[in-house]
């Protein structure tokens, strides 16, 4: 019998409530460098085109560059789709994924409003044996910890005003 061996799902499920209507906090979110902001992992982002397709790449503070694009919007919802396709070859220092799909969500809640972000992440490594910096629980922190500064980033802009 044949079994396949091939990287592991992350799944990553986050949230935070905001002190700001839906509307607000999904303008902010919507722009897509908006990002660089209030995330301090982020210290450049470029942007081409809005919406649907468009692409954005972040540069983390690290040097490494994120490519991301938008492949599911729907605005009525307050909701994105962004996807992350790494190079073949290509090891991210630091988060070491080789794709990832991050679905963002607000909606309104009794302090104002509910931020998650959550999906999927794959480590660049395909084998059996992983190298230690590039384990499943490795590749999930790193995509958490990006995520969750980007969430708290995103909350303290808010409380700022």
């Amino acid at each position: 019998m044949a079994s396949a061996h091939g990287p592991t799902p992350l799944k990553f499920d986050l949230e935070i409530e905001v002190n700001a209507s839906p509307d607000e906090v999904w303008a902010v979110v919507n722009n897509l460098c908006s990002v660089k902001d209030w995330n301090e992992s982020i210290t450049e982002c470029s942007s081409t085109g809005e919406g649907l397709g468009a692409f954005r790449e972040l540069t983390l503070d690290n040097g490494e560059v994120l490519k991301e694009e938008v492949t599911k919007v729907q605005a009525d919802r307050k909701r994105m789709l962004t996807t992350l396709k790494v190079e073949e070859g290509r090891v991210i220092k630091g988060m070491p994924i080789r794709s990832m799909g991050s679905f963002l969500s607000v909606a309104e809640s009794s302090s104002g409003s509910k931020v998650k972000i959550r999906g999927t992440a794959y480590s660049s490594f395909e084998g059996k044996s992983p190298p230690p910096d590039r384990t499943d629980s490795v590749c999930k922190a790193a995509v958490e910890a990006l995520h969750t500064k980007t969430l708290n980033g995103l909350k303290a802009s808010f409380e700022s005003k």
